[in-house]
């Protein structure tokens, strides 16, 4: 599992329940939406190939941990937050498929608030291929640019239920540099979201 670091400005909103939840299976609601960057500053892979996880660039994880997907292979629903020695929280969220496809953000936040800015990072897994990750796909809640190609809006954490809006423009495969956009269809930042999380 990648060890990602997350923007300490999200810090005050993770920090609004530290109960333990987990009255259930992890529940994942992630959609997302792939374009060709427009611009031309990076390649595309070409449009994405149509599944049963949604039309054209479409992708649709939905579901309790261990359920089905549509190809058969079960759901990986993963959303926890575990506190280091050293105050560290590690926040994980991941929604799978197989190895096809797949959404991650892995986090690392201060409990104190103190010491230098974190980073956010996304990854997305498509047709097996992975783009963003801790170099090419940075986020955080600033507007979208070179250095961090990925925005986080309206993050709510309320007891076990975590959900933020996210938008890529664009998100690089580090090793080929071939980018998609992630987004809602049209454009819009798309929402993610996750209950029965465990240690927010």
């Amino acid at each position: 599992m990648n060890k990602i670091r997350w923007m300490l400005a999200l810090l005050p909103v993770l920090l609004l329940s530290c109960a333990e939840s987990g009255s259930g299976a992890v529940t994942a609601n992630a959609q997302w939406n792939l374009t060709c960057p427009s611009g031309g500053a990076v390649g595309c892979p070409g449009a994405p190939a149509e599944t049963c996880l949604g039309v054209g660039g479409q992708r649709a994880i939905v579901g309790t941990h261990g359920e089905r997907a549509c190809n058969g292979d079960p759901i990986v629903a993963f959303c926890e937050a575990v506190q280091d020695v050293d105050g560290t929280r590690i926040v994980t969220l991941e929604a799978k498929v197989g190895d096809e496809f797949a959404f991650e953000l892995h986090a690392e936040i201060s409990e104190t608030g103190e010491g230098p800015v974190a980073e956010c990072d996304v990854i997305i897994i498509e047709d097996q291929t992975s783009y963003g990750g801790m170099v090419t796909g940075r986020c955080g809640r600033e507007d979208i640019s070179m250095d961090q190609p990925c925005k986080l809006t309206d993050v709510v954490v309320q007891g076990g239920n975590v959900s933020l809006g996210l938008e890529c423009r664009p998100l690089i495969n580090p090793t080929t540099a071939l980018a998609y956009d992630v987004s809602a269809v049209g454009g819009a930042p798309t929402t993610i979201s996750f209950a029965n999380c465990v240690g927010f």
